[in-house]
């Protein structure tokens, strides 16, 4: 059940843009509570997409253009999901998605838990990097940029800094299964390599989701935290992760 109409002209404003464009977005301004933060309402009632809320940019105006962008895009057919970068938003950088818990929503999202109540409703963190594309979470991130951004997610079981769906070289033997991972190379790029020391042909290399090496290997999970420019690696699938900085 969703509300059919409004009590006053902003709520109205609200219905009216949800019935011509498919979602509305509320900008609220910062001030000694917070950073200021801006949310989408319509997205699920729409397109059964989940809400996005965007926080700590330099103005709510312009945070509400991202989430018109992000809108345009789920209008066209995109998804964005929990843990999932995506490079459609911002020119050069990747953002991430994340979930939020159904206790923050009285906190951000007014206009959403009016709209929808008494349904539930699905909402979406989307956060923006810094200039060294880290993310909030990353031990190395911008301290200003974290501080713009509070996490509002709890779910913790997803190991690296990096999305599910970040692309990462393997080889053909670590696909198919005949050898284990016994070197994992993080890039000063950020890049991730999951190599088997088996091969170097051109033809065994892939491009796989994170997420697909965690599901083939869970061990690798030890090692997420691993700092650009190192390398870990061991001597048997049972053995101990090695760490030390790249050359």
């Amino acid at each position: 059940m969703v509300r059919a109409k409004g009590d006053d002209a902003d709520e109205q404003r609200v219905i009216d843009d949800i019935r011509e464009h498919g979602w509305h977005v509320v900008g609220v301004e910062a001030d000694e509570s917070g950073p200021a933060f801006a949310y989408s309402v319509g997205l699920q009632h729409s397109f059964d997409h989940p809400e996005i809320i965007v926080f700590g940019l330099n103005n709510a105006e312009t945070m509400m253009y991202i989430i018109n962008t992000i809108g345009d895009a789920v209008k066209n057919g995109s998804t964005f999901e929990d843990w999932h970068e995506s490079d459609q938003i911002l020119n050069g950088y990747s953002c991430m998605f994340r979930t939020i818990p159904v206790k923050a929503y009285p906190d951000y999202l007014g206009y959403a838990n009016w709209f929808y109540r008494p349904s539930p409703f699905a909402v979406l963190q989307c956060f923006w990097p810094d200039k060294q594309h880290r993310f909030p979470w990353d031990r190395d991130c911008n301290p200003t940029v974290q501080q713009r951004q509070p996490i509002l997610s709890e779910k913790d079981d997803w190991p690296f800094c990096e999305g599910k769906n970040r692309m990462a070289f393997t080889t053909a033997p670590v696909i198919e299964g005949t050898h284990p991972i016994s070197l994992v190379v993080h890039s000063e790029d950020d890049d991730w390599q999951f190599l088997c020391g088996t091969t170097n042909k051109t033809e065994d290399g892939k491009l796989v989701r994170l997420e697909t090496i965690l599901a083939m290997d869970a061990s690798v999970a030890s090692i997420a935290d691993l700092p650009r420019g190192w390398r870990a690696s061991r001597d048997s699938i049972d053995g101990d992760w090695q760490r030390r900085e790249r050359e």
